[in-house]
């Protein structure tokens, strides 16, 4: 694929726009946020999530809610996940039940043998918190290790450029989900780590490039000498990207309601980190050295 081979877009210029709409599209995260705030599945809040098989002879899911509900003594949610004709495969979720043969005694008395149980599980609320504080200590520890490995590798104005590109990548995925209405789940986490190792390995051959070509033009401006690196690179970010949205379309499409949030995120993901390599991190590097005037203290020392 040689499409973008001699292809020159001025990534640098345009860097002032993608900002704006990076900040547009944050700012509804954060607005969403506060107002409807983030769904979070019961890895994370607790609870009894039922997965069952129901005879459609005896289905309602009206009075399954109301039964269920008036029974147990909380809000149910029932939710058709599938139909193949001649059951319904039906999933409840509700607050951490204590006992869980309580609630096969119920459907018992409603379905008699018309019905089954394919799964149940439970997550206390105080495994949840754990899970949770769990996932955040890892993402920010990524995040500081990555730090670290490109301040050695490259500089420090490097590592903010890539780290501050990272973030950008994890807000707007959680932004996208937000607005699609998806839970956050361990799942959700690991495919937010894979986004974070995707956009960094993105970043990086960006970088090298980048690099290569400044000790090669060190006379040549900095900023023409970025945007021809970003060029260069361009056929090869655009494949890699290609292929891998390949896969997580496939995923979203044939992988069924368990995957569908993982893939989304994937999506959002990929599409996000390819973005921000090309117009966030190298830019905002360059600004940060063109403020501290990096090359002036190199000189100076």
């Amino acid at each position: 694929m040689k499409s973008f081979s001699n292809f020159n877009f001025n990534f640098i210029k345009y860097s002032k726009f993608a900002y704006i709409i990076s900040g547009i599209i944050i700012l509804i995260g954060i607005l969403l946020f506060f107002t409807r705030g983030i769904r979070t599945s019961i890895d994370f809040s607790g609870g009894t999530v039922v997965n069952c098989n129901i005879s459609k002879d005896k289905y309602d899911i009206n009075f399954l809610r109301d039964y269920l509900t008036q029974k147990i003594d909380q809000e149910i949610k029932v939710v058709e996940e599938d139909f193949d004709g001649n059951d319904y495969t039906v999933l409840l979720t509700m607050q951490f039940l204590d006992d869980e043969t309580a609630l096969e005694k119920l459907l018992t008395e409603i379905y008699q043998d018309k019905y089954q149980i394919n799964m149940i599980e439970s997550i206390g609320g105080k495994i949840g918190d754990e899970l949770q504080h769990s996932a955040i200590k890892a993402i920010i520890t990524a995040m500081i290790f990555i730090g670290i490995y490109i301040t050695f590798r490259f500089d420090s104005f490097y590592a903010i450029g890539s780290l501050i590109a990272i973030v950008h990548d994890v807000a707007i995925t959680f932004t996208g989900l937000m607005i699609f209405q998806y839970e956050i789940s361990i799942s959700i986490i690991a495919a937010l780590l894979t986004i974070v190792g995707y956009s960094l390995n993105d970043t990086i051959v960006i970088y090298d490039r980048v690099r290569e070509n400044l000790k090669i033009n060190f006379k040549v401006d900095r900023n023409i000498v970025a945007n021809n690196s970003l060029n260069i690179t361009l056929n090869r970010t655009i494949i890699t990207s290609l292929t891998t949205l390949m896969v997580a379309f496939a995923l979203f499409i044939v992988g069924g309601d368990v995957l569908k949030p993982f893939s989304m995120a994937l999506i959002i993901g990929v599409i996000t980190g390819t973005y921000s390599s090309l117009f966030i991190a190298t830019p905002i590097m360059l600004i940060l050295e063109d403020k501290y005037k990096l090359e002036d203290l190199q000189e100076g020392e």
